[in-house]
């Protein structure tokens, strides 16, 4: 092992003091929240954190004594173990696994194989005469390789397929690939004091940026399902696309369903009785209706796809890249059963029960499509039908390319 100098000593010492500090904020929101994503942060950064101290050589600079092949095996197969926990917990914070193949495949089947190497790379680790250090650590580097293409995948596809925070997962990931490169060539003796600076200013851009998606994803979820419960206030902070801004978003969509050659579902869900309060508990009350119906529907369909209000007593969405072609049907008779659920709602000091008499108008797009407004308009009138016929749900298949001929 080559000397080591102590500015090296000081960047890496500072590495791990700031995983070591990331992981006792980590732990006391578990404490505090007792919830299963804060667990899930807290697993995420003591692997991949002392994965990365591991392949430092911290341990080594500060206990000569475990030089040589005591740490061989950790350093061989922890790398390969944080990129399977990191690759499934990417797959939850994008959370298209139901509609999106690739996604799924990427991340079962990456998460899956790089457990099998970890195991592989510790064998070899313990086996002495097999492989050289070197040699094993080499192999764990490529597998690791392959652990951050395969999460850039999953975080590309996700703005694909319209996440927006999923561009500053994609920074992540590069912020990952130099963290991966730094510490592999560190472990290979490879590298000098700058590439160990750049080393560390990826993994810790890496950490923080990976903790401050996660808790923005998790604060807007848990904004959702508090205000889904009803009791809204308007000012609550979900947002709302109305009318003709919502136009472009649905455009969108539909290019972006067309662009990977998969079907998109447009749905139109209208509120009868949206006014049927006001004369009792206000003109006011319409508004907490509609925020917490909204936060039901962005509950159901998640953050990647398109929800707005069309006019006051018509959403609309589109849940782009559909390949299940049951999820349209699983997707109406869910919103049907939620969005019918009592709405409780506040005017002054009294409280007030509203029972949405709701309709859902489902096209299910195939192809390339230019005529959005006349998508939604189509939607919207299938939705006051179901309405009026109290059927809930009523439903047409397009071929896009061609709008207007009905398919079945």
């Amino acid at each position: 092992m080559n000397p080591v100098t102590p500015s090296e000593l000081a960047l890496w010492s500072a590495m791990a003091g700031a995983i070591v500090l990331l992981s006792l904020v980590a732990a006391a929101d578990l404490v505090a929240s007792r919830s299963v994503s804060a667990a899930r942060g807290l697993a995420f950064i003591l692997l991949t954190g002392g994965s990365s101290i591991f392949l430092s050589g911290l341990p080594e600079m500060l206990l000569p004594a475990l030089r040589g092949q005591i740490l061989l095996p950790l350093k061989a197969s922890f790398g390969s173990l944080s990129g399977a926990l990191a690759l499934t917990y990417l797959g939850v914070w994008v959370g298209a696994a139901r509609d999106d193949r690739l996604i799924r495949w990427t991340v079962a089947g990456g998460s899956f194989a790089l457990v099998g190497a970890a195991v592989v790379l510790a064998i070899m680790a313990l086996l002495e005469d097999v492989w050289t250090p070197a040699q094993v650590i080499a192999a764990a580097a490529v597998v690791n390789a392959l652990s951050v293409l395969c999460a850039a995948m999953v975080a590309a596809r996700g703005v694909i397929l319209g996440d927006a925070l999923a561009r500053w997962m994609v920074v992540a990931c590069l912020c990952l690939a130099g963290m991966v490169g730094g510490l592999y060539s560190k472990a290979l003796e490879a590298t000098g004091l700058g590439m160990a600076v750049l080393t560390v200013a990826c993994t810790i851009g890496y950490f923080l940026i990976v903790i401050a998606l996660t808790l923005q994803r998790n604060r807007e979820q848990r904004k959702l399902k508090r205000v889904a419960r009803s009791l809204a206030d308007p000012a609550s902070g979900v947002d709302m696309t109305l009318g003709s801004r919502l136009l472009p978003h649905v455009e969108d969509a539909l290019w972006r369903s067309a662009r990977v050659g998969r079907d998109c579902v447009v749905a139109a869900i209208s509120i009868a009785n949206l006014y049927q309060l006001g004369g009792v508990a206000g003109h006011g009350v319409d508004q907490q209706i509609l925020v917490v119906l909204l936060a039901r529907i962005r509950r159901i369909v998640g953050f990647r796809n398109v929800v707005g209000l069309y006019h006051p007593r018509c959403f609309v969405l589109v849940v782009s890249a559909v390949q299940d072609p049951r999820r349209s049907q699983l997707l109406a008779a869910r919103l049907c059963r939620e969005l019918r659920e009592p709405v409780s709602v506040s005017a002054g000091h009294n409280l007030h029960v509203f029972k949405p008499s709701i309709g859902v108008g489902l096209i299910r797009i195939a192809g390339s499509c230019t005529d959005a407004l006349g998508v939604i308009n189509r939607a919207e009138q299938l939705a006051l039908e179901a309405t009026q016929l109290s059927a809930g749900v009523i439903g047409e298949d397009f071929i896009a390319a061609s709008y207007g001929a009905a398919t079945g």
